[in-house]
């Protein structure tokens, strides 16, 4: 068995040298919450509520949601909501342009992706499968 971790292995062999960032992408994915237990599991444990629901979860999205557009009109950010099919880069490189201060958020994009998620549905067809 190794007696270090990774980061202790690499300590004094990787170097990481970084000049400057030209975009971040902040993408998040959470194995333990693409299952129904781990979506409970969260909820209970984490949030200390007393039943899992689906319904807890819009108002965790509107926070955040709107923690974003708080920062974005504190800080004279832009939202662009991208097109669909439309080149993030192109804007990007568009944006710059006229972007002359050393370091600042240029811009906040928003796109819609595909992914699986859990989501409350409201009626239900007569053999009882959520509609």
């Amino acid at each position: 068995m190794i007696e270090q971790t990774v980061g202790e292995l690499l300590k004094d062999h990787v170097t990481l040298d970084l000049e400057r960032i030209d975009r971040l992408y902040l993408n998040l994915y959470q194995p333990q919450l693409q299952t129904g237990g781990g979506v409970a599991i969260f909820f209970k444990g984490h949030r200390g509520t007393k039943v899992a629901s689906t319904v807890l979860m819009a108002p965790i999205t509107r926070d955040f949601v709107k923690a974003i557009h708080a920062f974005a009109k504190r800080e004279g950010v832009d939202i662009v909501r991208f097109a669909k099919r439309q080149r993030k880069d192109e804007v990007t490189r568009e944006r710059l342009k006229d972007f002359s201060r050393p370091e600042r958020v240029l811009y906040i994009g928003t796109a819609q992706e595909r992914f699986v998620s859990f989501r409350m549905l409201r009626g239900c067809r007569q053999n009882n499968v959520f509609s």
